[in-house]
Order: structure tokens, then C-alpha cells, then sequence
């Protein structure tokens, strides 16, 4: 009789699978890696990478594989077997890995497969020595998760640490970090991104407790109208707000003609022969550029994390404060507020954390107001080439965003909030005071004009020859970009954003729900440094991952720089969080019960997630995967370091275009972004039947 298998034990075919892939891999992909990628390489070249071409020492691989399988029908007693697939995977993953180090080789496509059939060798033989309860997709995935987490996260990050102990020559030079911090210009640039990140957290908080307030609790048609306002920070370049910023308030904007026509030297309220009232000015450009763009981003942000606690208070609350004949006013300031101190905390520390890492802004609008991002960025891309400094200013920059991180998460998560209990209570929202609701009205309104008035100038200034000087209306900018043939102007670098987003989100989401999946689910030793490695995801800025990317992924045996493959994993790595916060909430929901049922009628993890868990988290799986290609599609910060002429996407194409004074074509580009952007979302709303991703940025970003 045959002998029945234990749930999430394998066969002796999976073994053999595994295996044959292995031998396939060696035989027919390239060895080593090629210095034009797999599809520019010539026939010649790809053959002259694979590993029995390349050298006769890599005949030892297939030699070593041929031992295993035997072993996938022979049954050794007990624990043996396991023990024996352990060693043999970690023999000969480390055999490989130091083959490559030691002669200072990048690996090629065919010797990560060929890990990575072992590390799924060595998952079956630690699953059957009793990790996870012998169940081998478990082990599978946790060993997947280690080493995703350690070779994506915290090997850049320590490649951040090593740069600052050892200088170029390779010497220790443990003081290194401190002169490069203490050195001319530094202490100003921080204290510049400090008093950014403060005035901005706080003035998006504001903005968006207003926004909140009204939206839930006005009586007005215009609430209707802010229900939209979340769409924009999601489909809109980062950077895309400065942009038109300099479109109307720019030495050449809109608002300078208009008050040069007015107040300039002849101008209508100039009296002949008499000083101008104004002069062009570029005010717009340094700290006022930056906190106008950053605010005018980051609030619809703040406005979601807040709305959506204020949409949960218990309406009885309020009203106990009323029948105890407190006003509006004081209901609001003693009761509501308190309620709502996570929220403004959430918003506030992300409002500090995004304007401190955003990069797109202040290089478009800084002038000479530096901050941190910048400095990184010129200390690479400039002439400098002063990756020590890069990586000093990166560590500053992370410690801050990290440090602001873990005060939300203490400050917020030591009170209790709840005020639905699960008991019925009765009980109308509380309308805001008149004088309040008057004066929100007008603000709103007339922010609302300026962010309409901002897209108009985006739209419109594509569509004529030179803003400021010549509104002549053209076709010019757009004929450039997209009707010189598809292997030139925009189309490459759109096809590049296209094709990476559509590989990176479904890895970001499925990735993303593993993580979640064994966090929340399941307990072994190391899932602490998964979980550190999770709140490192959430805190790293993008320029950080950026600089940690080239220091650690552009020599051998990991040689990637160059190649889309980094880009991908970064646009991957950037959106994880979505997939992580919207699995965890959505799996919070689902009862143990249902999976329990299912493995005791003998059905493995595997097939558990399959056919139980995944049907019940499709929703989060289409909203997740949504937002993380939009998240892909508008990422600059770390793609920036990246992308390179053959790479290029469609955000770093723009910022070469405004860094060059291309500002129509840059414009003209940002605009069909955004426009893509938004015929995208409103397929997944039709699709989906609602939006959830808006959902998924609270969680992100909240």
C-alpha cells in the first residue's frame, strides 16, 4: 500500500523537479552574467557564457546534482533525510557563491537558477526535519522571505555602513562619517531638510484636518467635490507640482506677466517715468517653492489618514458632549480632537518623513536651498562622485525618517482609541460650528481653484511654443515626444515604465502577502528580524535605497546596475508596503478557522492559500497590485541613481528634460502621464466596482 503523505509533505517528483531544473539551467542559460544583457547579446556571446563553456571547473555543478537524485527515491531513516538535503543545498549554494567571489565574477542568469533550485531543496530538507511542522511551502517561503529581506534590504543598508568605515583605499577610517557631517555646507543642509520636513508635516496636518473636517462633517455640495482630491497625490508625478509652480509664479509664469503688465516699468498702474512697483523675481524658487509644492502634494495625503478616523468616531460621543450643553466648539476642541490625536500623529510624522525623502521638488524648485535628498543626489550624479559623502548624507537622512517612524508607532500605540465597542448606539453626526463651516467653505474653494488652475497649466502647457514668452499654440512638444517613431522620443523610456510596473506590481503584491501571511500567521525563530526588516521597508527614503542599490548591486558576484532587473526590484521594493499593510489588514479579518478546516481535512499550506485564503483576499490582491503599478509607474527618488540611457523610465526622461529647459516637452510628457494615470484608475473603479485604493495609501502611508 502506498504510503500517504503528510499535509505539505512532497513526492520524490517534486525532488526530481527541482533538480532537473536545475540541470537545465546550467546547460542552457548563460553562467556568468553578460555585459549586454539576454536579449542584446549576440549568439556567440550567449554561448561563450554558459558555465560548461565558460570553464571546465563548473562541470563539478551537474557532477554534484547528479547525486541528489537518487535520493529522491531512496528514503534514508528518520531525520537523516532531511539533514542530508539541508547539507548538500548549503554545500553547494556556498561552493557557487564562492566560486564567483573568489575569481570576482557576476553571477549570470543560469547560476541564480540553479541557487535557487537548491534553496528549494534545501527548504524540503529543513521542512522534514521539523521546521513549520514538516510543511515544505511554509519553509519554502520563510527561507524566500529571509533572504529577500537580507539581500534587498539589509546588505544595501549595511553597504551604506561600510562605505562610511572604510575610506577608498579600503583602510578603516572609523572617523570618517563624523568629518564628512562636520564638514563646510553639511550642518546647513540639514537643518535646511529639518525645517522643511517640521513646517510641512505641520502644514499638511492643518490642511488636511480642514479638508477631513469638512468633508465629514460640512453640509455644503463642495464636500462632494474634496471626494476626488485623494486621486491627485496618487496618479501625479512627485515632481509634477513643482513643474507647474514655475508654469505660473516662474521669473516667466503667468503670474509675473500679469503683475509686470500691471506694476512693471510700463506698466497700466505705473505712472510714465516713475519707478516700477515690480520687478521678474524668482521667489518661487527655495524654501517657499518647496513647502507651496510639498504641501500642495502631501495634504490629500494627511486628508485621507485623518478622514478616515473621523469617519469611525462614534457619533454618541459628540452628543453626550452636547447634552451636557457644551457648544459645537467645545465638543470639537475637547472631544473630536482628542479622538483624532493618531491621525493628526500619523499625519503629522508622514508629512515629515515624505517631505524630508522627497527628491523631485526641491531639484526642480530648490535654487539654492539644499536638502538632503539633493545633496545625495549631486554627490553622485554630479562631479563630485563622492559616494562616502552619498552615503553619509543617506545615513542622516534614513536615522531621521527611521527615528520619526518609531515615535509614531510608540507615541500612537501606547493609548486606546476605541469608540465602537460593538454595542448599538444611536446617534447624528455633529455638524461643524457656522462660523467654522463659512470660513472652511472659502478655503477650500479657493484652494481647490489653485490645484484646478496648476493641472490646466500642466495641460495647456504642452500645447504651446515657449510659457512665458510665446503662447502660440503648437503641437510641437507632443509631435517630439510621440510621432518620431516608437524607438524615439517618449515611447522608449513609456515603454520601459509600462513593462517594468506590470512586472514589479504583481511581485510587490504577491510578495507583499507572503510577508503578511507569515507575520501574521505563523511563528519561528527570526521572524523578529522579517519584522525588522518590514518597518526598515516602510522607513528607508527612496534616495537612501537608491545610493544603498549602487553601492551594493554594481560590483560581482551581484552585478546589476545597468540592467532593468534593478529597477524592477526597486520599484518592487518602494511599493511593498502596500502589498504588506493591505494583506496584514485584510487577513486580520479572516478567522484561523477557516484555514484549520482546511488542514485537517489534510490539505497543505499551499493549497490552503490557494484555494481558501487568496478567493477571500481577491479584492486586496486587485487594489494592492493597482496602486503598487501606479506607485511604480510615478517612483523618481530611487530610480534616478538607476536608470541609465537604455533603462530610462518615463519620470527620469521628464526630470532630463526640465534639468536641460525643455520645460513645454517635459510638461507636454507630464501631462500624458497623468492622463494615463487617471484612465487607468478608473478602469480598476469599473472593474472593481469601487476604488480601494485609497484604502491602500492609508494604510501605507498612515
Amino acid at each position: 500500500m502506498k504510503k500517504q503523505t503528510a499535509p505539505g509533505e512532497v513526492g520524490p517528483w517534486v525532488i526530481l523537479s527541482w533538480t532537473v531544473a536545475a540541470f537545465a539551467a546550467y546547460w542552457l542559460l548563460p553562467w556568468v552574467a553578460l555585459d549586454y544583457g539576454l536579449t542584446d547579446s549576440t549568439m556567440e556571446e550567449l554561448i561563450d557564457a554558459l558555465g560548461w563553456k565558460y570553464s571546465n571547473i563548473t562541470l563539478l555543478v551537474p557532477a554534484f546534482l547528479a547525486l541528489i537524485v537518487p535520493f529522491a527515491r531512496i528514503r534514508l531513516p528518520g531525520k537523516t533525510h532531511g539533514a542530508f538535503f539541508t547539507t548538500i543545498a548549503a554545500i553547494g549554494i556556498f561552493g557557487i557563491l564562492y566560486g564567483f567571489i573568489s575569481t570576482n565574477t557576476p553571477l549570470g542568469l543560469g547560476a541564480c537558477v540553479v541557487i535557487m533550485c537548491l534553496a528549494a531543496l534545501g527548504a524540503i530538507g529543513i521542512a522534514e526535519l521539523g521546521f513549520q511542522r514538516g510543511d515544505t511551502f511554509v519553509a519554502g517561503a520563510v527561507i524566500f522571505v529571509i533572504f529577500m529581506v537580507a539581500a534587498f534590504i539589509f546588505f544595501p543598508v549595511w553597504e551604506v555602513f561600510n562605505r562610511l568605515i572604510f575610506d577608498k583605499t579600503g583602510a578603516f577610517a572609523p572617523f570618517q562619517f563624523f568629518h564628512i557631517i562636520t564638514s563646510f555646507g553639511v550642518g546647513r543642509v540639514i537643518t535646511n531638510t529639518l525645517v522643511l520636513a517640521f513646517t510641512v508635516g505641520a502644514a499638511t496636518t492643518l490642511f488636511g484636518l480642514i479638508f477631513a473636517l469638512y468633508a465629514v462633517r460640512a453640509t455644503t455640495r463642495l464636500r462632494y467635490l474634496i471626494r476626488v482630491f485623494y486621486i491627485l497625490p496618487i496618479i501625479t508625478p512627485p515632481f509634477v507640482v513643482g513643474m507647474s509652480l514655475i508654469l505660473l509664479f516662474g521669473r516667466a509664469g503667468m503670474v509675473n506677466d500679469g503683475l509686470m503688465m500691471l506694476f512693471g516699468p510700463h506698466g497700466f498702474f505705473t505712472p510714465e517715468g516713475g519707478v516700477a512697483l515690480f520687478e521678474r523675481s524668482g521667489y518661487i524658487y527655495g524654501f517657499l517653492g518647496i513647502f507651496l509644492a510639498q504641501t500642495l502634494s502631501l495634504t490629500p495625503v494627511s486628508y485621507m489618514v485623518i478622514s478616515g478616523m473621523l469617519s469611525s468616531i462614534n457619533p454618541a460621543m459628540e452628543e453626550a458632549s452636547l447634552t451636557m450643553r457644551a457648544d459645537r466648539w467645545k465638543t470639537l476642541w475637547n472631544v473630536t480632537f482628542p479622538l483624532l490625536r493618531p491621525a493628526i500623529a500619523n499625519a503629522f510624522l508622514l508629512g515629515m518623513i515624505s517631505s524630508a525623502a522627497d527628491f523631485g521638488n526641491p531639484l526642480v524648485l530648490g535654487g539654492e536651498y539644499d536638502v538632503l535628498s539633493t545633496e545625495i543626489y549631486f554627490s553622485i550624479a554630479g562631479a563630485q562622485l563622492d559616494f562616502a559623502k552619498a552615503a553619509a548624507l543617506g545615513l542622516i537622512l534614513l536615522i531621521l525618517s527611521l527615528t520619526v517612524f518609531l515615535i509614531q508607532k510608540k507615541w500612537v500605540g501606547q493609548k486606546s482609541y476605541v469608540t465602537v465597542t460593538g454595542v448599538e448606539t444611536a446617534g447624528n453626526v455633529t455638524p461643524l460650528p457656522k462660523g467654522l463651516q463659512k470660513f472652511m467653505t472659502g478655503f477650500i474653494a479657493a484652494w481647490l481653484g489653485l490645484v484646478g488652475i496648476l493641472y490646466v497649466s500642466i495641460f495647456l502647457g504642452g500645447f504651446v511654443k515657449q510659457w512665458g514668452a510665446d503662447y502660440t499654440l503648437t503641437l510641437k512638444h507632443h509631435t517630439e515626444l510621440w510621432l518620431n517613431g516608437l524607438s524615439s522620443g517618449a515611447w522608449p523610456s513609456f515603454f520601459h515604465s509600462i513593462s517594468f510596473s506590470m512586472v514589479a506590481a504583481p511581485l510587490t503584491t504577491l510578495v507583499g502577502i507572503l510577508i503578511a501571511y507569515i507575520l501574521t500567521r505563523k511563528k519561528f525563530h527570526g521572524r523578529s528580524v522579517i519584522d525588522f526588516g518590514t518597518v526598515l521597508i516602510f522607513a528607508i527614503p527612496g534616495t537612501v535605497t537608491g545610493v544603498a542599490y549602487i553601492l551594493a548591486f554594481n560590483t560581482p558576484p551581484i552585478e546589476l546596475t545597468g540592467t532593468a532587473a534593478i529597477l524592477i526590484i526597486t520599484m518592487a521594493i518602494r511599493a511593498m508596503p502596500v502589498g504588506i499593510r493591505g494583506g496584514m489588514s485584510a487577513l486580520s479579518q479572516i478567522s484561523t478557522n477557516l484555514e484549520e478546516a482546511s488542514l485537517l481535512q489534510r490539505a497543505g499550506s499551499f493549497k490552503t492559500i490557494k484555494s481558501v485564503l487568496l478567493p477571500l483576499l481577491k479584492s486586496t490582491i486587485v487594489s494592492s497590485m493597482a496602486y503598487s503599478f501606479i506607485r511604480a509607474m510615478t517612483t523618481v527618488s530611487a530610480v534616478i541613481f538607476l536608470a541609465t540611457a537604455g533603462t530610462d523610465v518615463a519620470t527620469t526622461y521628464i526630470l532630463s528634460r526640465v534639468e536641460s529647459g525643455d520645460t513645454g516637452v517635459a510638461v507636454a510628457y507630464g501631462s500624458v502621464l497623468i492622463f494615463t494615470m487617471l484612465i487607468f484608475t478608473l478602469l480598476v473603479q469599473a472593474l472593481t466596482g469601487r476604488s480601494k485604493t485609497d484604502r491602500q495609501v492609508k494604510t501605507t502611508r498612515g
